[in-house]
C-alpha cells in the first residue's frame, strides 16, 4: 500500500506543478513561416522548368545587374557616335544631282 499511495503523491504533485502554467505562446511570424513551409511543394512545381540555381536570389539579381550593365554600355557607345555635320539645302541637292541646271532624261 505504501508504494501505491507514493505514486499517488507524486501524481498529486505533478498536476499541482501543471496547474501553474501558462499556455505557451510561438514566436513571432510563426504562423507566416508554417505557411510559406506548407507552400513549398507548389513552390517547387511551378519552377521545375528552371534549374535549381537560377530561382536563387543571387543569380537573379546578378542576371540583371549584367543586364542593367550591357544596357548602359549600349548607350555609352551609341551616344559616342559622331552626329554627322548638319546640311543645308544647296549641299544636299549638290550630292544627290539636284541641281537647277541639270537634267535626268
Amino acid at each position: 500500500m505504501k508504494n501505491q499511495e507514493e505514486i499517488e503523491r507524486q501524481i498529486d504533485e505533478t498536476l499541482d506543478a501543471l496547474a501553474g502554467i501558462e499556455r505557451a505562446e510561438p514566436r513571432p511570424f510563426f504562423q507566416t513561416r508554417l505557411e510559406a513551409r506548407m507552400d513549398i511543394p507548389r513552390m517547387q512545381q511551378r519552377y521545375a522548368p528552371l534549374p535549381k540555381f537560377m530561382v536563387r536570389p543571387a543569380f537573379v539579381w546578378s542576371f540583371l545587374a549584367l543586364v542593367v550593365l550591357l544596357n548602359v554600355g549600349v548607350v555609352i557607345r551609341y551616344s559616342q557616335k559622331t552626329v554627322s555635320e548638319p546640311q543645308d539645302a544647296s549641299t544636299f541637292a549638290k550630292e544627290y544631282g539636284l541641281g537647277a541646271f541639270d537634267t535626268n532624261l
